[in-house]
């Protein structure tokens, strides 16, 4: 398998739905990156977050910029 270059290690080979029970407020990012209904579904909660942006064609630094940014927010608010 080819690597998926990302630029942040922490995120990338959590499971998704470690990543989310962590930071809930990252479900809302997502969906809308994997479609409103994928964390219904049982097997995607098991993937890494590499590993879904690989299947499902999602650039992931883009993603993971966008959970940052999300994180950050939340935090200093």
């Amino acid at each position: 398998m080819v690597k998926y270059p990302a630029k942040n290690f922490l995120l990338e080979y959590k499971m998704i739905g470690g990543i989310v029970k962590e930071y809930p407020e990252m479900a809302v990012i997502m969906e809308r990156y994997f479609g409103q209904d994928c964390l219904k579904k049982p097997g995607f909660r098991i993937k890494t977050l590499e590993m879904a942006c690989i299947l499902f064609g999602v650039e992931q630094d883009r993603l993971v910029q966008d959970l940052m940014k999300l994180q950050y927010v939340d935090r200093h608010e």
